[in-house]
């Protein structure tokens, strides 16, 4: 179970490799059985869609955001 909730502020590493924050708004199951998020990212307000499982691993081992 994820220790995470809807409107939580979360790392995730964008297209480019850049970790960056977002806002979750919902979780969905997918079809391995994998829990991930949808959410805004807090500074250009783009869609995320990320898996939760390496979200956690990020808040783990803390890096400048």
């Amino acid at each position: 179970m994820s220790k995470f909730k809807v409107g939580d502020i979360v790392p995730y590493r964008n297209t480019r490799g850049n970790i960056k924050k977002a806002e979750i708004t919902s979780f969905e199951t997918v079809d391995n059985g994998k829990v991930w998020f949808h959410g805004i990212d807090t500074d250009t307000k783009a869609k995320v869609w990320y898996p939760v499982h390496i979200s956690e691993k990020l808040t783990e081992h803390p890096i400048k955001i």
